[in-house]
Order: C-alpha cells, then structure tokens, then sequence
C-alpha cells in the first residue's frame, strides 16, 4: 500500500538538475574557521552526535544572520572552537552537562532562542560519545579518519568506524553522514568512494517525498494518521525511510549531481519551503536556507509548482512525516 511513483521522482529530479548552487554553498554548508583541524573536526563532530529532532528548538543569530536547527547547531560549536576551543575538548566533553552544553549553544549568538526540552538526554549522549572515542581512537577525530584511507565504505571506512561509536549505530547511517557531509564540504578530508557514501533520510525527506507524490500511500486511514500526526507503526516509518532512502539513490543516478550537493538540496527545501506553510500557499518562506544554497532568489512560489501533487490537492499537501520517537535523525 506504499510505493514510489516514478513518474513524480523523475519530475523531482528534472527540477533539481535545473537549480544551479550559490557560489559560496561549499563554505555556507560548513562556515570556515579559525582553528586548528583537530578543532575542526570536533566542532563538526560533537554536532552530528545531538543532529536529531530540533523541530523548531534552535534559533538565533551569527554574524547578523538567523539560524535554525542543524545549521544553527553546528554554528554554535565552530563558533567554540574558534573562541572557546577548550569549551569543546573531548576532556570537556565528557564532563558535559546540560548547562555546560546550553552555554555551548548560546554563548555566541544573539537573539538565540533555545526551547529544546532534552538537553540533559543530548549532554549524555556528548559524555559517552566522547569516552569512545578516547577509548577507541585516542580521543582523536583526526585519528578516526586516518584510519579509513579517505573511505567510506567496507570493514575499515568511516561508516564501519564511526559505527564503533554508540551514536552512530543507525541503519541508515543519517548522523554518520551529516558528520562527513561537514568535513567534505570543508574541504579537510575528501572521500575517495563517493558511491558508498549514504543518502541522509531524515523526517524532512520522508515528508516532502509523500507530500509530492513521490511516495504513494494507498491506505486512507494511514494517510488519516500521518496528517493527524498520530503515532504510527514502527513498521511504517521504516518502510517510508527506506522508500526514501531508495529515492534519494535513485535521482543521485538520474540527476548525475553530487550526493553532498544533492542531500542539502532536498533537505533545505523541505525546512524551507514545504513544513508548517508550504511556501505553495503562504508564499512565505519559513527558513532561508534552500535560497541561500542557490544562485537564484526566491521568487513567491515553490520549484515544484508545476507537478507536485501537494500544489494540487491539499490532503497531499497535508500529509506529516510519521511521528515517532528517534534519536537517529
């Protein structure tokens, strides 16, 4: 009763072959700083191992300009490590509380507005992470990816390392690469197997894909459910998490675009454009980001106008990611 429907896959795909990036993407998807690499490198870190469920608890402004959620978070730390690079040393990490880590997200910004309510669960998560890693690698991120020879895949690429880390054990590896999505684009470390690298399916994705008809629901009353944001069946959300992840591999094929690239694309359009007031109907955009990452500027109405099922009919445009409790993505 849930199936991709190509024919609106291919429509997707078509538009994003057509979307050129903004010529600073690179250092808007991973801010460059003044630190040293190890730095760096935990500052994209630590990040990628709380990167799950923001849903709206992380805003504020760096450098003038307002941040939400992942793109905001990974500020903070960059921010740290460049003014405060001790606040973020795996030795403070692993005394890392949940004071300790809002001092982390707001002691740069202003205007921050930090409404997470699992800040002590998120500070947990840090502590243990980080007494692995200095068990396992020496306390040394730079160490974890000198051992992979610049690759991703098989017994000794960064998904099997990261792997070894508790936090990172997902299926389908959404934090593990969010982390070398940061270090790619900033350019300290290059995969030399991009083909193995995975598609990040998040509760952005699986929305967008069912709002546009990329993903078909054949049951009502599931449909019901996910436009009511009734919990759902385990079952289901994985099946629409996979379905999506099968998507993502598939345009990555048909567009011929950069997974990096292509990830952020469908994940910036889908906070930006198509959540709480799709950008359809309201004409407003609910975060920057999808413009930032392009060359063009909004111009009042959604890339998708022209196919997507949502635009046409508002039970689709209605449809929810499934609510579920995660600390994978």
């Amino acid at each position: 009763m849930i199936k991709i429907n190509f024919e609106q896959v291919h429509h997707l795909g078509d538009t994003l072959k057509h979307l050129e990036m903004a010529d600073d993407f690179n250092e808007f998807m991973t801010p460059k700083i003044k630190a040293s690499r190890e730095e760096q490198l935990l500052s994209f870190f630590w990040p990628s191992v709380i990167c799950h469920s923001t849903k709206g608890g992380l805003k504020g402004r760096y450098d003038g300009k307002m941040y939400n959620g992942w793109d905001y978070l990974l500020r903070s730390f960059c921010a740290a490590a460049e003014h405060s690079p001790e606040s973020i040393s795996v030795a403070a990490m692993q005394n890392m509380d949940s004071k300790k880590l809002l001092g982390i997200l707001s002691a740069f910004a202003t205007e921050d507005k930090i409404t997470l309510t699992d800040l002590e669960r998120r500070a947990e998560m840090l502590a243990k992470c980080a007494g692995e890693l200095t068990m396992l690698f020496n306390g040394s991120v730079s160490e974890l990816l000198n051992r992979t020879d610049n690759k991703v895949g098989g017994n000794n690429g960064a998904y099997a390392l990261l792997e070894t880390l508790s936090v990172f054990k997902d299926e389908l590896k959404k934090k593990s690469t969010a982390f070398l999505m940061t270090v790619h684009f900033s350019g300290l470390w290059t995969v030399k197997d991009p083909e193995n690298v995975f598609p990040m399916i998040d509760y952005h994705r699986m929305r967008v894909f069912c709002r546009t008809g990329c993903i078909e629901i054949g049951d009502e009353n599931l449909v019901s459910d996910l436009i009511d944001k009734n919990l759902v069946a385990a079952e289901v959300e994985s099946e629409l998490r996979s379905l999506s992840f099968d998507i993502c591999k598939y345009l990555i094929d048909y567009t011929g675009i950069e997974l990096f690239d292509f990830d952020a694309l469908i994940w910036a359009h889908a906070r930006s454009c198509c959540r709480n007031k799709p950008v359809c109907v309201s004409k407003e955009l609910e975060d920057d980001s999808f413009y930032d990452y392009l060359k063009k500027d909004f111009g009042g109405n959604c890339e998708y106008c022209g196919w997507c099922k949502g635009f046409k009919d508002e039970r689709y445009r209605s449809i929810w990611e499934p609510a579920v409790v995660t600390e994978n993505y």
